[in-house]
């Protein structure tokens, strides 16, 4: 990237010895001239990719010298057609593309005549039309990549003629039908991605014929049916996609990354899983599973990441080796097993809203490579456990919200120095919300509303971001005129602490002049400074102050603990 920008100059195109062009990844603007290669007799190689090239640059480059092997300009404003004359282009022509270059109408049948091609990349453009059957020509084709270019029709037959092709990339388009049967011929296929089309009917057996696959990516289809045992058998498969779909029946075994959620299972998750012994990857979330999650789970010694989020789970027995734990949305019951700290893979563990009890468990403490948990929405009650709070130094997201959780929190929190979420709002907390919070650097989003906290909102660190909504609904609390609480020393003075801190800007009727916010008040009062105080009694105490409006208001602070 040389930032080069303007249009190029005609000299270029008379070096008659030039091999390579490559002006890629600049700002170069303009069109090229027609006859750009007649003085260009050794030009081998064409990389005008990501510029603002425009016109007719494929119809000039399609009277180059027969030695063009590459020519690379995707991603230019070209905007017309794929000229019939790109099939004159010498047959040397090993790489083309021109992705993402606003190029429309179908794709020409003369295609079929670059007959060296290994690689094909027309994504990211308006074709019209289905793939042309000469496709097939293209024997040495290795790599097709025709997403996203709004093709119809069913998957031509000639595809399957392609007997080099390692990556058959068609996704996001509006193919329809049925895959062919005879794909079983792409016996080079490694990677094949018809995501989000309109197929239908069920996968054709032969397609578990191709040994050689890595990854499947079949889903956002109609594919229907249930799953052939010869899946099982791709040893090489360490990828299979086939979510949202309408697939049904049981899971092969000995797969290594399995997405199936957003289809139609139901019943128990099979206990056969655990024979997928590479497995590293479960998303069975959004069907209809219920039951408990099995036992043998803890099988899957490399199992990284486990979603069965929202399926109709009731119970939680025992779970290994996950780097990343979804089980959010189900109706999973009971108390979190200890033996999480047996998890040497744990990362993120999310078991929100479901019905889970009792307290945190402690063995959590091991797992100090943790980067976030959600257990927010259970039941979960007992105290925030010290040392296990403490020794969460890499954790970035903590929610425990919507629980029952007791006591005081606790001032290891300041040793979670990598902390950027912190919700523990809408649970039972009391006491002081801990200074060492200030060590916090990272913090974002910080949330202890609908507790019973008191005392002073520390000053400094990541509290000096927050405004009044993370402490709403306490008791106690005071802090900074942006908390709308009063400083905490004034309080002790005028009410020996016994008055409460209406922190949230709660609206006050004053007669004619409508609803003034409890923060105005505040600042009229100056925090209900002793300077402005006016009077006292036994049900509190009142201040003076002049609002926004000039306006001379007295407000009383009443003792709420009489």
């Amino acid at each position: 990237l040389n930032s080069l920008s303007g249009s190029l100059p005609v000299e270029i195109f008379n070096m008659s010895t030039l091999r390579t062009l490559y002006l890629a990844d600049n700002y170069l603007s303009g069109v090229l001239p027609s006859n750009m290669c007649h003085g260009l007799h050794n030009l081998e190689d064409i990389y005008l990719s990501l510029n603002n090239f425009s016109g007719a640059i494929l119809a000039s480059i399609s009277n180059c010298c027969i030695s063009l092997r590459d020519i690379m300009v995707g991603d230019n404003p070209l905007n017309g057609v794929l000229p019939r004359s790109i099939g004159n282009l010498s047959i040397s022509v090993e790489r083309l593309n021109v992705r993402n270059s606003g190029l429309r109408g179908n794709i020409p049948e003369s295609i079929g005549n670059l007959s060296n091609l290994v690689f094909l990349g027309l994504s990211h453009n308006s074709w019209t039309g289905s793939v042309p059957n000469t496709i097939w020509g293209l024997q040495k084709l290795q790599h097709l990549v025709l997403s996203n270019i709004s093709l119809t029709g069913p998957l031509p037959r000639g595809l399957c003629g392609l007997q080099s092709l390692e990556s058959l990339v068609l996704s996001q388009n509006q193919i329809s039908g049925s895959i062919p049967g005879c794909f079983n011929n792409l016996t080079s296929l490694g990677y094949l991605n018809i995501a989000f089309n309109r197929l239908t009917s069920t996968l054709p057996m032969g397609l578990w014929d191709l040994k050689g696959l890595q990854g499947v990516n079949l889903s956002s289809n109609l594919l229907r049916g249930p799953l052939a045992p010869e899946m099982g058998e791709l040893k090489n498969l360490t990828k299979l996609d086939l979510s949202n779909n309408q697939f049904s029946g049981k899971i092969p075994s000995t797969i290594w990354r399995l997405y199936l959620a957003e289809n139609n299972f139901t019943g128990a998750i099979a206990v056969s899983i655990p024979n997928c012994s590479k497995l590293t990857f479960i998303s069975r979330g959004y069907n209809k599973f219920s039951g408990g999650i099995p036992l043998s789970l803890g099988k899957l010694r490399h199992l990284e990441f486990l979603e069965l989020i929202d399926n109709n789970l009731t119970k939680f027995e025992y779970i290994y080796i996950y780097i990343y734990t979804r089980l959010s949305q189900n109706q999973i019951s009971g108390s979190i097993p200890g033996c999480f700290s047996n998890l040497t893979s744990l990362r993120s563990f999310y078991i929100a809203f479901n019905g889970l009890t009792s307290t945190l468990p402690r063995t959590l403490r091991n797992r100090k490579d943790l980067l976030g948990i959600n257990l927010s929405l259970n039941f979960l009650s007992g105290s925030l456990p010290v040392d296990t709070i403490g020794s969460l130094q890499y954790l970035m997201y903590l929610s425990l919200a919507n629980n029952s959780l007791q006591g005081a929190i606790p001032s290891t929190v300041g040793n979670m120095l990598s902390l950027e979420t912190f919700n523990l709002s809408h649970n039972n907390l009391s006491g002081l919300i801990p200074k060492s919070m200030t060590a916090l650097r990272h913090l974002k989003y910080f949330k202890v509303s609908f507790n019973d906290l008191r005392g002073e909102i520390p000053t400094g660190g990541p509290s000096e971001n927050f405004t009044h909504e993370p402490f709403l609904f306490n008791k106690d609390l005071s802090g900074l005129f942006r908390f709308c609480c009063p400083p905490a020393k004034l309080f002790q003075r005028i009410n020996q602490g016994k008055s409460r801190c209406f922190y949230l800007c709660l609206f006050f009727l004053v007669r004619a002049h409508g609803r003034i916010p409890y923060c105005d008040f505040m600042q009229a009062t100056n925090g209900y400074h002793e300077s402005n105080l006016i009077g006292m009694g036994s049900f509190g105490s009142v201040c003076k102050g002049i609002l926004d409006n000039g306006m001379l208001a007295a407000v009383k602070v009443f003792n709420l603990q009489i």
